[in-house]
């Protein structure tokens, strides 16, 4: 894996070098690609402005999909995020960041996306490939002839350990009670507090009823995270800020990934 990464920046590199010596930016832009002055170093909002695009080029049915930037995941926030048949989170490493939050945000990101996949720049792709878990997926945001271009180095598999308590989280009040309620589970009601009812959907409830019930519940309210609670035990919830992109389609490179019967 470590020969195949390094392979790839180094005919990026070649490449740069042989075609546009001098670094100098073009005014055109072509699809998939992102002209960047500085050819030394990639930048997050040009890998963001690279991947944004090819996502609305692969998912746009708004009546299917939904792609978010910032959006909210309890303590942290993912730079990227798809929402159809499954929550596929996209996060940006650029040549210009550091790996210091990389950890915390593999654990966090790991408890709740179906699919992940980060987008790092050269010189730190080796450093986040050692970090990240195996199932993630990893692509290389490289330079070429003053192009920001984004290629895979693998693809993502499905996470094979969601957490049951933070995809019960992403659920407000109501949501967990009429998932509950949907699986004839009428232990715990609406005179519940808040805590008692996500422990109760994450104990009783399968981990692919939870995430299914999640991607449905984000998509309905068009984007909105994690709630948090008013005042303690009311259920009552604000949302926290996530901002929608836009939304989009064509289904089959995301769910050919999903395992059968998928939410569409």
């Amino acid at each position: 894996m470590m020969k195949s990464i390094r392979a790839a920046i180094s005919c990026s590199q070649s490449a740069e070098e042989s075609v546009n010596p001098k670094g100098v930016a073009h005014p055109e832009d072509l699809k998939g690609e992102f002209r960047c002055v500085d050819r030394s170093l990639t930048r997050d909002q040009d890998i963001r402005d690279v991947l944004i695009r090819e996502l609305q080029n692969i998912f746009h049915d708004p009546a299917k999909d939904l792609i978010l930037q910032e959006f909210g995941c309890k303590t942290v926030r993912i730079d990227v995020a798809v929402i159809n048949g499954a929550l596929h989170g996209f996060e940006i490493k650029s040549d210009s960041d550091s790996l210091a939050r990389l950890p915390l945000q593999a654990r966090e990101y790991s408890k709740i996306f179906d699919f992940m996949t980060l987008v790092c720049g050269p010189k730190l792709v080796d450093g986040a490939n050692a970090i990240i878990p195996g199932w993630w997926g990893l692509r290389l945001a490289k330079l070429e002839n003053a192009r920001v271009s984004v290629v895979d180095i693998r693809k993502p598999r499905q996470n094979p350990s969601q957490c049951n308590e933070a995809l019960a989280r992403m659920l407000w009040k109501k949501e967990a009670l009429r998932c509950l309620r949907q699986n004839g589970l009428k232990g715990v009601t609406s005179k519940h507090p808040a805590e008692e009812v996500w422990a109760a959907a994450a104990t009783l409830l399968p981990t692919r009823i939870l995430a299914n019930e999640a991607r449905l519940a984000i998509r309905a309210r068009g984007g909105s995270g994690f709630a948090k609670r008013s005042t303690p035990n009311d259920g009552l919830c604000t949302i926290e800020s996530s901002s929608p992109d836009s939304r989009s389609q064509n289904l089959q490179w995301l769910l050919s990934q999903l395992s059968p019967n998928p939410l569409g």
